[in-house]
């Protein structure tokens, strides 16, 4: 069902039952439906802007959210869900600059953010938008008194996110409510995932793994826990409630230095591939969850799933598993289909994908063809049906005439006792065109990684240099920032050391 009549339904049956969570801040469903009716019905009383790249309802208005994980998150993400209104969701890591941009772009018909985000505050004040600090009494000022939810189309826009894609610049996309309601129906049964599936979700509610688990548990009418910042006493508090985890690995290896967990059921994580010793801590810490990796992107939506098992897998470890309930999955070359084994860029057909940018496009990696899209990985169907993820069009290697992807030195690197991950860069070089790199997190000495890689992959592809670091930077999102990695290779920075013997 719609999740507005999920949310309704269960604030009637069970309005006493915790919804959200969020560093100790918490609402019923009955006092959860009660304020998104209140910020419908104030929503709605808005002057609506004119913006020709989106369309919305007439009861609809577009705002603009860009106070993180603050507790009003719950009740505002939730609006943008359950009623006819859409959000512009901000991530408050970006630069000054980049949010002014951003809402001179779209204009929303409110924003509501923090009143320490002064350049944010200024900038919509020229615009004259609308602006309610949600760390101060006018946003509980802000709320009308409540009436009843309008019912919502699913052709229409709730969403309109961001991604970095394959550059610097976000890029912007506006998702439609059937998407995700076709997606919730698929995950909940991928995931299995029931009305006790309390979740607890540590990341970035700006980020669409957080954000998807938000939507997943009103769905169900479980419990979601957030927090407004990782903090590993704060985590360990929230994730005693819950029996189900959905975070990237980096905050999933955090989570593993815990004392063993058997109240956790289920484990969903996504964002960069699960290397094996991460797989190993988490079965450790958590022996009776089973562990879903899926592979997906902002613009396709699920792509492949492998479920780990207490022992084994539901697809081989170095894959990102077979392709998702109601998806399919087609690896082509020149617009042709390729036959299986060979690589080639990974196209999905489902009812997930969106149908393009708002802004910022041109030079993605995201296309249609009829009704398959894609956003310019390149993999290869393996012959038990598995898909494997090499890398990105314009992130090949090309090094003495060879192709390389680094996706797939970097999961064979994964494969390699005592590494914690990894990450490869080509640098352009005078006589080979470009040199590979690897940067690893981890304690394995140099000679067993090469004679381990020589076991794996052909010569042309191993690394001529191999560094170490102590801590990944990571990007926003909980990922490597391979930008920051490049710069400190380029600048031979000493946060990177040579590997050891």
């Amino acid at each position: 069902m719609p999740l507005r009549n999920a949310i309704e339904t269960y604030a009637r049956q069970r309005p006493d039952t915790l919804a959200v969570c969020i560093s100790g801040t918490s609402l019923t469903y009955g006092a959860l439906y009660n304020t998104v009716m209140g910020l419908n019905a104030a929503l709605a009383a808005l002057p609506a802007r004119s913006r020709p790249d989106l369309t919305l309802p007439d009861a609809g208005r577009l705002f603009a959210y860009a106070a993180g994980n603050h507790p009003s998150a719950a009740s505002l993400l939730a609006t943008c869900l359950a009623t006819p209104h859409a959000v512009e969701l901000l991530d408050p890591h970006w630069p000054d600059t980049l949010h002014q941009k951003t809402l001179a772009k779209l204009p929303p018909d409110a924003l509501f953010c923090l009143s320490t985000q002064t350049a944010l505050i200024e900038s919509a004040s020229r615009l004259g938008i609308p602006i309610i600090r949600v760390d101060t009494p006018e946003f509980a000022a802000f709320l009308a008194p409540p009436v009843p939810l309008p019912w919502t189309a699913g052709t229409d826009i709730f969403l309109v996110g961001f991604t970095s894609g394959t550059t610097s610049q976000p890029k912007a996309f506006a998702r439609a409510r059937h998407s995700w309601r076709a997606s919730l129906d698929a995950s909940r049964i991928a995931f299995a995932l029931t009305e006790n599936s309390h979740t607890f979700a540590p990341g970035p509610l700006a980020h669409g793994i957080t954000l998807y688990a938000f939507a997943e548990t009103l769905d169900l009418g479980a419990s979601f826990f957030g927090l407004t910042q990782f903090e590993p006493v704060a985590a360990q508090r929230a994730m005693s409630n819950a029996r189900r985890i959905v975070a990237v690995p980096t905050l999933l290896g955090a989570l593993c230095k815990s004392d063993p967990q058997d109240q956790i059921r289920e484990i969903t994580t996504a964002g960069a591939k699960l290397d094996p010793n991460l797989l190993k801590k988490a079965r450790a810490t958590f022996p009776k969850a089973r562990l879903h990796e899926y592979y997906g992107a902002s613009e396709l939506g699920f792509v492949s799933l492998n479920t780990h098992g207490p022992i084994s897998s539901s697809a081989p470890a170095h894959s990102v598993g077979r392709p998702f309930p109601h998806v399919s999955l087609s690896i082509r070359k020149d617009g042709q289909e390729v036959s299986q084994g060979e690589d080639g860029t990974i196209f999905v057909r489902g009812d997930l994908a969106i149908d393009g940018y708002l802004w910022g496009g041109r030079n993605s990696g995201f296309r249609r063809e009829g009704p398959w899209a894609t956003v310019g990985d390149v993999g290869r169907l393996n012959n038990d049906g598995s898909l494997s993820l090499l890398g990105r069009e314009g992130g090949m290697v090309i090094t003495s005439g060879h192709n390389v992807y680094p996706q797939e030195i970097e999961t064979a690197l994964s494969e390699i006792p005592g590494l914690e991950g990894a990450v490869v860069i080509g640098l352009t070089h005078p006589s080979r065109g470009q040199e590979i790199n690897a940067i690893v997190c981890g304690n394995a000495p140099l000679g067993e990684v090469r004679a381990q890689l020589r076991l794996r992959l052909p010569r042309y592809k191993l690394p001529r240099r191999f560094f170490k670091v102590q801590a990944w930077p990571l990007t926003s999102s909980g990922k490597p920032d391979r930008a920051t990695l490049k710069a400190w290779l380029e600048t031979k920075d000493d946060k990177l050391a040579p590997l050891g013997p």
